[in-house]
């Protein structure tokens, strides 16, 4: 054989073995991944938590909104799976779940392995979604209360005095209802909705007029700014999640403030303290840091007001 017909039969038998290690790669006979890299639902909050156990359990986690409707029939929106698998499901179909809220689904690999992956929700809720009756409303305040200049007052309304006597002040909230409804959640888990403030039966919202009496000039003074926290009539409600925070906003009013369950809390270092029996929102107040009179109820509900609870118990889940 001269060696023209040598080289070519190399040439030859050099392109025989790329095509067939080609057509391997073509194949993926070699490819046994059957992951799920990521999935979100519709009406799924947050990310799902995705993992595989020693023995190569596949198993999916995520928190599901519990008052967007059937939880037993979830769309998926998107199906990211690894290099070549395919599922029996894809973008747009329902996944059937069952009383625990567990569904399985069924991933195969290229070269034709298959894992069943354990999918499951937690329900998630908002103890917000009801309606509350606003029982009480309390304001700690004062400068120096290492001299006695400050305190909480459990109950404004009790100080009848500093108010308008027309029951228009702190009391008229005393019979409102606040309904909360659940309109959705973000990606981040931040629940949001709407809020109805209800001025209850005696058709009044509070109108927070201060009226300072010195000497019998009983002059009023308009702190709505500090007080009127949660909006008249409908509004917006939202939470952050991160901070744990809960903020209203509608007409005018925008605030932040916290919603927080029963307890005592300690104010300073001078026993005032404040005890919640049931819920509360709680709103932090910035002081003026104008001194008139530390001892007098305007120092403590006008210039140097520092915290806010709108008390409420709940009356109704829907």
């Amino acid at each position: 054989m001269n060696k023209y017909l040598l080289y070519t039969y190399c040439l030859l038998l050099l392109a025989g073995c790329k095509r067939d290690i080609m057509q391997d790669v073509r194949d993926q006979q070699w490819n046994h991944e059957r992951a799920i890299i990521d999935i979100v639902f519709e009406n799924q909050v947050g990310t799902a938590t995705i993992q595989r156990d020693e023995h190569n359990e596949g198993t999916v986690s995520f928190m599901y909104n519990a008052t967007a409707g059937d939880g037993n029939r979830l769309v998926i929106k998107s199906l990211e799976l690894s290099y070549g698998a395919q599922s029996e499901l894809s973008e747009g179909d329902e996944l059937i779940f069952d009383g625990n809220h567990t569904a399985q689904l069924t991933v195969t690999s290229k070269s034709g392995k298959t894992r069943a992956w354990t999918i499951q929700y937690v329900p998630f809720a908002d103890e917000l979604v009801g309606t509350w009756q606003i029982t009480t409303l309390s304001v700690y305040g004062g400068a120096w209360p290492e001299y006695g200049g400050s305190a909480a007052y459990p109950d404004m309304a009790e100080r009848a005095w500093n108010w308008q006597q027309d029951g228009s002040g702190p009391v008229a909230e005393y019979d409102n209802t606040l309904t909360f409804t659940l309109e959705g959640i973000t990606e981040e888990g931040d629940a949001y909705g709407k809020v109805i403030n209800h001025a209850g039966p005696d058709e009044q919202y509070a109108d927070f007029i201060f009226i300072d009496d010195p000497d019998g000039a009983r002059t009023p003074i308009d702190v709505n700014s500090k007080y009127r926290k949660i909006p008249v009539g409908e509004g917006t409600w939202k939470r952050n999640s991160r901070q744990g925070t809960l903020t209203f906003s509608g007409g005018s009013t925008v605030s932040t403030g916290r919603f927080v369950g029963s307890g005592t809390e300690k104010l300073d270092d001078f026993n005032n303290e404040l005890t919640l029996p049931d819920h509360a929102f709680v709103f932090e107040l910035t002081p003026s840091f104008v001194w008139i009179d530390i001892y007098k109820d305007r120092e403590r509900f006008v210039e140097n007001a520092k915290k806010y609870w709108v008390q409420v118990t709940k009356v109704s889940d829907q």
